[in-house]
């Protein structure tokens, strides 16, 4: 069941020449960064940790240079790049982040988002999925944690604000990304690995 249908109107917003980009409502982005000041464990990989060695035989193996972490919270992730594959360019970008609040130019080889959708409000998934596509040039991976989070937002809602079956999340990213492979990871908890979505005159 998808818990994420907010009524909000007023959007975070990031301008792409005349074009008016919404990633978050403005309240909830707010509610993000007072969850990321006051809650030192949120964002700092405590789930995520376990997707690295995956993520970094997947860059070696298929050759990436630059990796974008798209949602990198704490940046637990670039750290981890930066000691273990550290000839790789890696940046982030998080909204509820004052030290990555500036999003990369890309293209970007890889991008990844790890638990990061299930806390994208669920009218702003496109916009940030055409934001992500924008800046990757090869590979998309993506966790998502399809369970209630341990943790709240200071307004009292659930942290994560988008939770619905895999098969839609599958939809979801098919309609930016080919989903080339779907690895289940846990109890509720799922590895999408994507790449370009070319757009061709077979549609299959």
């Amino acid at each position: 069941m998808c818990t994420a249908l907010l009524p909000a109107l007023v959007f975070v917003q990031r301008f792409k020449g005349t074009t008016m980009r919404e990633l978050a409502s403005e309240s909830y982005a707010a509610q993000l960064k007072k969850l990321h000041e006051e809650n030192k464990s949120f964002g700092v990989g405590n789930v995520t940790a376990k997707h690295y060695p995956l993520i970094k035989n997947l860059i070696e193996k298929r050759k990436f240079a630059s990796v974008l972490d798209y949602g990198c919270g704490k940046g637990h992730f670039i750290s981890f790049s930066h000691e273990s594959i550290p000839e790789v360019r890696v940046e982030g970008f998080d909204i509820a982040s004052e030290e990555y609040a500036t999003l990369p130019d890309g293209p970007f080889d890889l991008t990844v988002s790890l638990d990061v959708m299930e806390h994208v409000e669920f009218g702003a998934l496109s916009n940030v999925l055409t934001e992500i596509r924008e800046r990757t040039s090869k590979a998309f991976l993506c966790s998502v944690a399809n369970y209630p989070a341990g943790k709240t937002l200071p307004d009292g809602r659930n942290a994560h604000v988008t939770q619905m079956p895999f098969s839609t999340w599958f939809g979801v990213l098919a309609n930016h990304f080919r989903v080339d492979q779907f690895i289940r990871t846990g109890v509720g908890e799922g590895l999408f690995i994507c790449s370009n979505l070319k757009v061709t005159g077979d549609w299959r």
